[in-house]
């Protein structure tokens, strides 16, 4: 689908005399805006938009994308025929060349799209000419590199992860498969009555999301309008009360659950979760305001030492039923928008919300990054 972003004014980022990076080439537009980075195909009536998102974050993700192209190339277990990570890997590497030539074109990523499809023949779900969601085909894409890199261990199958992204994959720390060492997250969870002292509600599973409701974020920032978007998270936390068990001894008194981290993740990704797929403008721009490009984790999470920092590197965005991308050079100090084939520098983070705010773009998978 075309959006009407494409039509709005951008940015442009004139080059200092040091010239360009290794991984991003500038080329210059018929308008004039300078581009970094390689677009991706989306064809009318491929409706490809919501992959190319999660593959321009994941490209973005330098730990993630120097891991992956390294381990890829040695042996691993097929998943799905076509293989998933076979396809993904080709699509990555297709990109690293066109990022290096000015003559870039746009990457097609129709293998992996036909791959994603195989895995579910008897559905619509990723079917060509289909749209789905853009968080649904990260978790089945976390899922299939899980089985691929885990020797000998089988995950989840993959359309139990669509659903919520949190299955207790099995998975060693000393044998870690990429997605467990650099996205996962093993939670405990346990409740501390304040009243009678008793411990109670102990879970424990691994999540690779933080999902987070979007009209409870926005009517927490507008409660607690000076917190940070790390604050807002642990407020909003701590509003999911339950009942001190009665059946361990507890007296059934209202109490939130304390959700303990041992060791955080490379890489701290967090969905949020809208009503509509066409908000209000104001609780997009009220949204959008609880928003930080720097989160603590520690805040949120117990266990941790303080000051566990991760920094925004990508935002996945929609309006209606097309998705965009805003992703993070660290080279230049640019924000830049991937909308399919089209790359276009914004600026800063200020004109990344200015943009969704005027395109109507409700931000969904957020991607916080440790620094290298």
């Amino acid at each position: 689908m075309m959006s009407s972003l494409k039509a709005q004014q951008t940015i442009s980022f004139e080059l200092n005399n040091t010239g360009t990076s290794p991984n991003e080439v500038a080329t210059v537009n018929v308008d004039g805006t300078d581009v970094f980075g390689t677009g991706l195909k989306n064809d009318i009536g491929d409706y490809n938009c919501f992959l190319n998102v999660i593959i321009q974050s994941l490209w973005h993700l330098r730990r993630f994308r120097d891991e992956f192209l390294i381990r890829s190339r040695s042996e691993h277990v097929h998943v799905g025929d076509p293989c998933v990570v076979c396809a993904l890997y080709d699509i990555l590497a297709a990109m690293s060349i066109a990022s290096m030539d000015t003559r870039r074109e746009a990457v097609a990523p129709a293998s992996l799209r036909i791959a994603l499809s195989n895995l579910y023949p008897n559905s619509n779900f990723f079917q060509e000419g289909q749209m789905n969601d853009a968080s649904e085909v990260l978790a089945v894409i976390f899922d299939c590199l899980h089985r691929a890199f885990t020797s000998g261990l089988h995950g989840s199958g993959s359309e139990s992860v669509k659903h919520s992204g949190m299955e207790s994959w099995e998975c060693t720390k000393k044998n870690a498969c990429i997605v467990h060492s650099l996205f996962g997250m093993d939670i405990s969870e346990q409740m501390n009555c304040q009243s009678c002292g008793v411990e109670s509600r102990h879970l424990k599973y691994s999540a690779f999301f933080h999902n987070i409701n979007a009209s409870a974020l926005r009517t927490m920032k507008v409660m607690c309008a000076e917190s940070s978007f790390d604050e807002l998270l642990n407020l909003v936390e701590m509003n999911h009360q339950l009942a001190c068990d009665t059946e361990v001894g507890g007296c059934g008194k209202p109490n939130y659950t304390h959700h303990i981290l041992s060791t955080p993740p490379h890489v701290f990704t967090t969905v949020l979760g809208w009503q509509k797929t066409c908000e209000s403008i104001d609780d997009i721009t009220a949204t959008l305001a609880a928003l930080n490009t720097e989160i603590d984790i520690s805040v949120f999470y117990r266990g941790l030492d303080p000051k566990n920092i991760r920094s925004l590197v990508s935002v996945v965005c929609y309006y209606g039923q097309h998705y965009h991308c805003f992703a993070y050079s660290q080279d230049h100090d640019q924000w830049i928008m991937y909308d399919d084939k089209t790359v276009k520098v914004i600026g800063s983070w200020a004109d990344v919300l200015t943009m969704c705010e005027k395109g109507h773009l409700q931000p969904q998978v957020l991607f916080f990054e440790a620094g290298n």
